[in-house]
């Protein structure tokens, strides 16, 4: 927790990350030399960002868990370093370590119990599962005698 509230600010930019494409940009791709000849791995230079891919992978980021946990830690953080003129990271990891989320962070979705439904792929797999448990039994126990 400690490095990210160090780290506020990547988060914040990545919060605050428009979805236009323009605005993402290309990594820096280099030439990599192989064993046999100097080949590009990379070779789909034309690749563009699109309003999509963003959204898609921005959906998958945990953002909103980690704005909440810095909302209300880093003012928390803030007040101990000025209230005790801290400069010493060991007791801002010490209080870190002995307080509570619980209540401030979303709740997580509830777990589903889902009924087994048979089907062929599951049937294969458990058929082979159970004859290599069976077969490496007897070899076991023939080795044993």
């Amino acid at each position: 927790m400690y490095s990210i509230i160090r780290k506020r600010h990547v988060f914040h930019q990545l919060s605050n990350l428009p979805e236009d494409p323009g605005t993402v940009s290309k990594p820096n791709r280099k030439k990599l030399d192989t064993d046999q000849n100097e080949n590009q791995i990379f070779s789909n230079d034309d690749w563009k960002p699109t309003k999509e891919w963003v959204a898609s992978w921005r959906k998958k980021l945990p953002l909103q868990t980690i704005m909440r946990l810095l909302q209300v830690l880093v003012p928390q953080v803030e007040k101990i370093c000025i209230d005790k003129n801290l400069t010493d990271e060991s007791e801002i990891i010490t209080f870190l370590q002995n307080g509570t989320l619980v209540g401030l962070l979303p709740v997580p979705h509830p777990i589903l119990m889902r009924k087994y439904q048979p089907n062929a792929a599951t049937s294969v797999w458990f058929r082979r599962y159970m004859w290599g448990f069976s077969v490496s039994q007897e070899h076991l126990t023939s080795d044993m005698v």
